[in-house]
Order: structure tokens, then sequence, then C-alpha cells
């Protein structure tokens, strides 16, 4: 099966507007679902630098239409190169979790030989995105609120689940040993180190100084609890004040929920304001998370993972700067973040005096 897009080893690309992806799209779903299957409607969305999102309907005979999402890990993508498996697994698994906002999971698969690329379809889910820097004064202090309550409540309940008898059990036997209390905080440093070649390419002294800093000073967890990676204000879609979507899961893992408090609370996503994503207390949120989850919001451990979670962006910013430089990508959206990396850098030094 030849496949979509530009296929060159160096800089290969997935072509959301290929002009043979609705039939494969049909094929490949009549296929699992056993029962001929119409696609029509495909609609790309256009943030995003890591997969490619793309709404469709899909039909069968006499059935009524499902609104579903594609999502498709482009081998040109930040991440890249991507699994479809652990977002499928985590919001397959999460699914059984009463009242907590997340797209239902249809199918996956990491076979490029279907689509060009690693990709996941799950139910569209209707909303639009709230960013911290845009649209809270309209929204209005109550909406806000009630988006705040919202979000400490769906990050709790991602955190008191039981993971241990689900497929995300075996995410626990890491590429460095296993997932532990002891390792989280070490997996997850070096982790990020990799993403920018520290380990065999070139990269900035602070960069080395913040990578040794963590390794010595990596606190033990008190539980090991799915990670969603990214969850922060921007990455959920929200309709009259209320969170209707937990999206974007393709960094999802198993580590210490400090992790997620620290990346959702940073000041880089809190619109100059003191509150978490700009919507509510910090003190409010964690109350709401410890009532969820049984745990204590340790601050000395949020402050350590303060300084993770800033090495984490700029590592983001240092691998879609080489993925430009090297070929991989022509995104002219990776080049900008360049312009980032020196301010990002200096909040570092300052989270790292800070946890000092």
């Amino acid at each position: 099966m030849t496949l979509p897009g530009n296929t060159d080893t160096v800089n290969p690309v997935f072509d959301p507007a290929a002009p043979e992806l609705p039939e494969r799209l049909e094929a490949w779903l009549a296929l699992r679902w056993g029962k001929p299957v119409r696609v029509s409607g495909l609609k790309r969305f256009p943030a995003g630098l890591s997969w490619v999102t793309i709404g469709f309907n899909a039909a069968s005979p006499g059935e009524k239409p499902l609104e579903l999402i594609l999502r498709v890990g482009d081998p040109g993508g930040l991440f890249s190169p991507y699994s479809s498996r652990p977002e499928y697994e985590a919001l397959a698994a999460l699914s059984s979790v009463p009242g907590l906002p997340i797209p239902k999971a249809y199918e996956h698969s990491d076979d490029p030989c279907i689509l060009g690329a690693p990709f996941v379809i799950t139910q569209r889910v209707h909303g639009d995105t709230p960013t911290p820097w845009r649209g809270a004064d309209e929204r209005g202090e109550a909406a806000n609120q009630s988006l705040g309550r919202d979000f400490a409540d769906a990050l709790g309940a991602i955190h008191a689940f039981d993971w241990t008898g689900t497929p995300l059990a075996e995410w626990a036997h890491g590429r460095e040993g296993p997932i532990t209390p002891q390792t989280a905080a070490l997996h997850e440093t070096r982790y990020w180190a990799r993403h920018t070649q520290m380990r065999g390419g070139p990269t900035s002294p602070q960069m080395h100084y913040a990578m040794r800093w963590l390794e010595a000073n990596a606190p033990e967890a008190e539980r090991i609890t799915i990670v969603h990676g990214d969850y922060r204000v921007g990455n959920f879609l929200q309709h009259e004040g209320r969170i209707t979507a937990i999206l974007d899961w393709e960094l999802v893992h198993l580590g210490d929920p400090h992790e997620d408090l620290a990346w959702a609370g940073l000041r880089t996503f809190a619109a100059g304001t003191t509150r978490i994503g700009g919507l509510i207390d910090r003190e409010a949120f964690y109350r709401r998370w410890q009532d969820m989850t049984g745990l204590r919001v340790r601050h000395e451990v949020v402050r350590y993972y303060e300084v993770l979670v800033q090495f984490k962006m700029a590592s983001m910013l240092m691998g879609a700067m080489i993925r430009v430089q090297t070929g991989r990508s022509r995104d002219v959206r990776m080049a900008a973040m360049g312009f980032q990396l020196t301010s990002t850098l200096m909040e570092l030094n300052k989270l790292i005096a800070e946890a000092g």
C-alpha cells in the first residue's frame, strides 16, 4: 500500500489532505467493525504542534452517524516518533471513572501501512478551548471558578484511579527500569534530557546544570498514579463554564502526581495571576485535589516538579529547534519556538533558586 504524502526518510510528512484518506479510513473501519462504513466531512483543526487533529463522521447503513476525531502522530511532529497505544489505553481505562470528562476511545493503530503514521480515533466532544490569556474577563468570575473546580476535580479523579489492574500496569516497566516511587522523578528527568539529545549531543550549560540538580534532588513519590503530562488550561474543552472534555493525552505516563500539579500551576500558564491557570486560587485547587485523591500536597515536592516541568518546557523548545535544524521538520512554528528559549531558561533559573 502506497503511503500518503512525502515519504522522504529524512523528513517524512503525513498529508491530512491526501485524497485517499477517506477511502483508507472507510476500508479500515469496515474491517474493524465488521460492516460497511461511510466516512464524510473531514475537517482539520489547525491547533497543535504534535498530533494532527481531524474531525469526521462515520456512518453504517441504518445507523446514526458517529462524530469522531482522528488524531495522527505526524512523523514531523514535535514529539515524534509516536505511538497511539498510551493515549488509547489511558482513555479506555479511565472511561470507567464516573463523571470524568474525557472522550470515548474507539480505535487506534501504530501500523504505518494504514494511514502513513500512528493514529487514534475518539469521540468528538463539542465545546471551545479557553486559554489563560484570552477570554477570562469575558467568561466572568463565576465561569472561571466553575472551570477551576472542574479542573481540580478532573485531575483528582485521574490521580485517584487504580491503574494496577488494567493494561496500564505494563507501563510500570520503563525503558530504564521499573517506575517506582523512588525512580519516578529520575525517569522523567532522563526522558526529557534524551529529547534534547543531552546525552550525546550539544546543549546549553544551563540545561546540564538543571539536569544534575534534578538528579541530585529527586524526591520519593507518595503514590504512583497516571500522569496526564500536559494538564493545563488550553488542553480542555468547555461549554457554559463547565469542562466537557480533557484533551491531549499524548504525554500520558505513570509517575508522581505532583508533576501534573506543577505543570498546571506554572506561572507561564497563569496569565499574570497567582491562580492555577488564571482560574482558581492555588490553595482552593489543592484542597479539592486532596479531597478527591486522599493524598496531601507536599509543597516542597511541587517546587521540585516546577523545576522539572520547566526543564521539560525548555527541552520541548530545544527539541523543536533541533528538528528544524536537522531537516526533520519544516514547520515554521517550530523554528519560532527558539525565540522563547531565553526567557524559559531564565524562569528555570528562578525556579531552581526558589526550590533551593
